[in-house]
């Protein structure tokens, strides 16, 4: 339950096993690459490390070209699947959650990029979706055409034949259709002119106008005062013939976009492989931007990098199978100078490594620290528990972890989030019981009454807090002692530990005369260790300078008041998360008997799922304040980064080690 010990190891081998080394390196996923560049003398002189094929220049690039070509190639790839995954038939939720990756060895990943024809599917792919997009258009266009014209189906005339009259002319077009009529009626009125009207909306009439050309003049005047408004029809055929054709084309439109979907959601196996392909590419990338780091010369190349020390053997009889004598490997132990450099990787038996979550989210700590995880885990999992407080929800979390944990295939950092809410549930069924609270009706059995041992509670809550405290500068003081530092364990641990007991100590004798012994006790530690912090600031000082830095640092008690005020929401969240479970069944009771039992039993779940929703939220971000600001302040720095081997991209695929043996 640490940090795991790491160890630095180098390989060394000719300039032509590179490729192969590396992707061995990859394939173990055991080694943090390190940046042997600055060694490099004349790399510019080198031949380039990195090539790719580049498809939109259609040859060969190198080095930083080649890393853009690759992110182009996964760039299309993503695309593709993307495009194929919106026609693709998919299982319900459930039954896809339950659905493993398929599962691949290294060398079946390898050939599958050898065999698989990407550019064509890819190719396929975009064509096949460029056309359906094509046809929506065109569907688009010919739909809002027939629309346009459906008026003018009657019309037996187009303007393209009016312009061949000889002897008479004539216009196509609207007027306004009006209460009085009064446009239509210019033209009905007037002596000479011809109309025939094609259709009547509420908004418009269409007309066709015969006249004499030596009338022109006077039917533009006409027509202007009218509203006239001329028909954009460019086409020789008639409205009616035309529409006919625009809804044929519109069938032949629908059934070529409804094969080609059909074509689009019968390629699950190319969408496989395009999964497959992305993983590849992903995995290739990564190993080509780590030559970037290889140390290289003319002949020799070296790979450099920090591995834990338990998996050391395992690696080292994988990389002698492979490559025989035609490796040299090296390792060195970890110099004090690298101690900020390493790599953070943390070993936690099942109970304590859910709770690296709460680690994390403070930050990693650095390798000659210790990972805190097993010391706050004990105290995480008491809080937790007493701020949610309620059997039945810690119940139904721990049948839903359950379930989730043997009914899904989920990835590890899933899982180990739901083995987290599983353990914490333990805790809220524990202080439940003791609360005696099951969705907010009581039990039978009561340890605690929360409406009526509210002092008791408290004190719970303040004891819990002393007791974190004491540990925390408990923690503080065995490093300080590790690190030969007395004066600093003394004065920031032990010295703090032995005011606060002082403190406590007068406390209980002010209870009675039989405790009185205890409170002369409590004085003479206080008063000591206060003069202890006192003297240990100007030993650290190297003189009397010291003094005032040892009055501030006493000074520093009153924040301990404020600290202890924290841990009483402890008691606060317990009993208002309980009262509202409790306010919510009191609602549901005033129902009438019917509705009770229908709405009622929806009304309960929601509630319910609100009250339980809030409680967990501010357990767990209360908790983590808990540990983060009263806990990890005394005695943790963290700013470790974490362990991060070369390895393979498992997006879509699971790379399985027992396939490479």
């Amino acid at each position: 339950m640490a940090i795991s010990p790491m160890q630095k190891v180098t390989l060394i081998s000719s300039r032509e096993h590179l490729e192969a080394i590396l992707s061995s390196v990859q394939r173990l996923r055991r080694i943090q690459v390190v940046d042997l560049q600055q060694e490099n003398q004349n790399s510019s002189e080198l031949a380039p490390l990195i090539e790719e094929y580049d498809e939109e220049q259609q040859q060969i690039v190198y080095d930083d070209e080649a890393l853009h070509a690759i992110t182009n190639r996964l760039k299309r790839i993503n695309h593709a699947i993307e495009q194929l995954e919106d026609y693709e038939v998919k299982d319900s939720w459930f039954k896809q959650m339950q659905t493993e990756k398929p599962s691949l060895s290294f060398i079946e990943f390898q050939q599958h990029n050898q065999q698989f024809a990407e550019h064509q599917v890819i190719t396929e792919t975009n064509q096949l979706t460029a056309r359906i997009k094509e046809i929506d258009e065109l569907l688009e266009k010919r739909n809002d055409q027939i629309d346009k014209y459906r008026k003018w189906r009657e019309l037996d005339i187009t303007p393209t034949a009016i312009e061949q009259f000889q002897y008479i002319k004539a216009v196509i077009g609207t007027v306004p259709n009006v209460e009085n009529n009064q446009y239509i009626q210019k033209i009905k009125q007037h002596p000479t002119i011809v109309h025939k009207v094609i259709f009547l909306n509420d908004y418009e009439y269409g007309l066709v106008i015969f006249y004499q050309e030596d009338e022109t003049n006077e039917l533009e005047t006409l027509l202007t005062e009218a509203n006239f408004k001329p028909i954009e029809y460019p086409y020789r055929t008639l409205p009616g013939k035309k529409i006919e054709g625009w809804n044929a084309e519109i069938q032949q439109l629908k059934e070529e976009r409804r094969s080609i979907i059909q074509k689009m959601k019968s390629t699950k196996r190319e969408l496989a492989g395009l999964k497959v392909q992305a993983d590849f590419v992903k995995t290739a990338y990564e190993r080509e931007l780590t030559k970037k780091k290889v140390g290289i010369t003319q002949h020799l190349m070296a790979v450099e990098g920090w591995i834990e020390q338990s998996e050391f053997a395992v690696f080292k009889q994988a990389i002698l199978d492979e490559f025989g004598n035609k490796v040299v490997i090296r390792t060195a132990e970890v110099q004090a100078d690298e101690v900020d450099e390493v790599p953070i990787k943390l070993r936690n038996n099942f109970l304590v490594k859910p709770f690296e979550l709460i680690t994390r989210m403070y930050a990693l700590p650095r390798y000659d620290e210790l990972d805190p995880t097993p010391f706050l885990m004990p105290f995480y999992f008491v809080f937790f528990g007493m701020m949610v407080a309620d059997a039945g929800y810690g119940l139904l979390i721990f049948i839903l972890s359950l379930l989730a944990l043997k009914l899904f295939k989920l990835s590890e950092g899933m899982q180990n989030a739901l083995r987290f809410g599983a353990i914490l549930s333990v805790s809220i069924m524990i202080w439940g019981s003791l609360y005696g609270s099951f969705f907010g009706f009581s039990l039978p059995f009561q340890l605690i009454n929360p409406n009526e041992d509210v002092m008791l509670i408290l004190g719970i809550s303040v004891a819990l807090g002393l007791i974190h405290i004491f540990a925390a500068l408990a923690i503080n003081t065995y490093l300080k002692l590790k690190e030969k530092n007395i004066v600093e364990a003394y004065s920031t641990g032990l010295a703090w530990i032995l005011l606060l007991t002082g403190f406590i100590f007068i406390g209980v004798g002010m209870l009675g005369e039989s405790y009185a012994v205890l409170a002369l006790i409590g004085k003479w530690l206080a008063i000591l260790n206060a003069l202890g912090i006192v003297v240990a600031s100007c030993i650290k000082a190297g003189g009397i300078g010291g003094l005032g830095w040892g009055l501030y640092d006493l000074y520093g008690t009153t924040s301990y008041i404020g600290d202890l005020v924290s841990y009483t929401r402890l008691m606060a969240l317990g009993l208002s998360g309980g009262s509202i479970a409790l306010a919510f069944n009191m609602i549901i009771d005033f129902m009438p008997g019917a509705m009770k039992f229908t709405v009622g039993i929806l009304l309960f779940v929601a509630l319910h799922a609100l009250s339980l929703f809030l409680s967990l939220l501010s357990a767990y971000v209360h908790g983590a304040r808990l540990i983060f600001v009263e806990f990890f302040a005394k005695f943790y720095n963290g700013g470790g980064q974490e362990f991060n081997p070369l390895t393979v991209s498992e997006d879509y695929v699971s790379i399985n080690d027992e396939k490479n043996q």
